[in-house]
């Protein structure tokens, strides 16, 4: 029995220092993305979604 306790002690460590790493980690990347709206790729340029869509499509080139 005591073995168990030792290992949820420590899973509860474990997740007390890695949630608040992994939520930075996801917020930072998250506001990276150019296709988010207002993150670093919209300009306000003024175009509708379709053509933002397009020319941020995979075939931009």
């Amino acid at each position: 029995m005591g073995i168990e306790i030792v290992v949820l002690l420590f899973l509860i460590v474990v997740a007390v220092v890695a949630i608040p790493i992994l939520t930075r980690a996801f917020g930072a990347a998250a506001s990276q993305n150019p296709n988010r709206p207002g993150g670093p790729g919209d300009e306000g340029n003024g175009a509708s979604e379709e053509e933002q869509s397009r020319q941020s499509g995979p075939n931009r080139g």
